[in-house]
């Protein structure tokens, strides 16, 4: 007899958010001028993320993180680029340090708003942490350069 996992309508709609962030990825490409660039690898999976940056006047105005690696990778990056492209810096590390904060402590935001929801679900799972934090880290190497 077959065993049926149970979904919440919630969770379920986490993994369409995920799955849809994966097969149509935000901010890919590249940027003609960046003004900050990084590059992570992570030590524990191999998946690669560059990011490049272009601030101008304290806004992300272009940003792109391009991923070689698993599915939640790109998609975890789809959803930082479609969430934090076009705010302004004080904004974007606002988020970047909730973003942390989670991972370390345990200790998530009152509320994770549009995509960022996934997050939710996600810390149900460590094993996937790293790949979802890929792209927060490079992000943070970008702009600290």
């Amino acid at each position: 007899m077959e065993e049926r996992v149970l979904v919440s309508p919630d969770e379920s709609l986490l993994r369409d958010i995920l799955e849809e962030h994966a097969i149509s990825p935000f901010g890919q490409g590249s940027i003609t001028k960046p003004t900050h660039t990084s590059e992570w690898i992570s030590p524990k999976t191999g998946n690669i993320c560059r990011v490049q940056i272009r601030i101008e006047n304290d806004r992300l105005v272009e940003l792109v993180a391009n991923v070689q690696g698993s599915a939640l990778a790109k998609a975890c990056a789809s959803i930082m680029c479609a969430t934090i492209q076009g705010g302004n810096l004080r904004a974007t590390r606002s988020t970047l340090c909730d973003i942390k904060e989670w991972v370390e402590s345990g200790k998530s935001p009152e509320e994770w708003v549009g995509d960022l929801r996934v997050y939710q679900s996600i810390v149900q799972y460590p094993e996937r942490v790293d790949c979802a934090m890929l792209c927060w880290i490079a992000l943070g190497k970008a702009l600290r350069d």
